[in-house]
């Protein structure tokens, strides 16, 4: 029964076992490890959900069914190869394990980010076409011509502060009073 129902869920991405419920592959989406500089491939998994006591389907499983809830009133668990098991417990609901999947049949795949500074392409900006090196020159603001020349102003104001104390001294001597009086 296993090699009908395993085909049927892996093709379609669902299996619907009236009486039973539903199989579902879902895949994950791939993952980035930009760590390990690679990209984990998406994983499928097997995801189920049991059945409404309500649900009266016919289906070309309708008989596997059957024989899969025969066979869990007999020994409680039902192995489906590749897809997982069911198990019915105490209560006789029916739960579902997966097998999970061998990770080596989906190895990570090596990734190295590139990023070419001089390589000319077209881009889209609003609704205009244009180029990545005229928008990288529309983006740059222009250089103003400021260099460092606060030296050349401490030299000048520094000269000028000689000047007067030079002129200060030949006029009044070394006299750090000035005129005062009374000295």
């Amino acid at each position: 029964m296993d090699y009908l129902i395993a085909p049927a869920l892996f093709q379609n991405k669902f299996c619907r076992l009236p009486g039973i419920g539903t199989l579902a592959v879902i895949t994950s989406t791939a993952e980035t490890d930009f760590v390990n500089s690679h990209i984990n491939a998406p994983l499928p998994s097997i995801i189920f959900s049991a059945s409404q006591k309500d649900e009266n389907i016919f289906n070309e499983f309708t008989a596997l069914s059957e024989l899969i809830k025969k066979d869990l009133e007999q020994k409680g668990s039902v192995t489906l190869k590749g897809v997982g098991d069911f198990v019915k417990n105490e209560e006789g609901i029916i739960g579902f394990i997966p097998q999970q999947l061998n990770k080596r049949l989906m190895p990570p795949v090596a990734a190295q980010r590139i990023i070419r500074q001089n390589v000319k392409h077209t881009m889209l900006v609003g609704d205009k076409e244009t180029t990545n090196t005229t928008m990288a020159e529309y983006f740059v603001e222009e250089e103003q011509l400021t260099t460092d020349r606060w030296w050349i102003w401490a030299i000048v104001l520094g000269v000028i502060g000689i000047g007067i104390l030079v002129l200060y001294i030949s006029e009044n001597g070394f006299n750090l009073f000035g005129n005062a009086i009374g000295f």
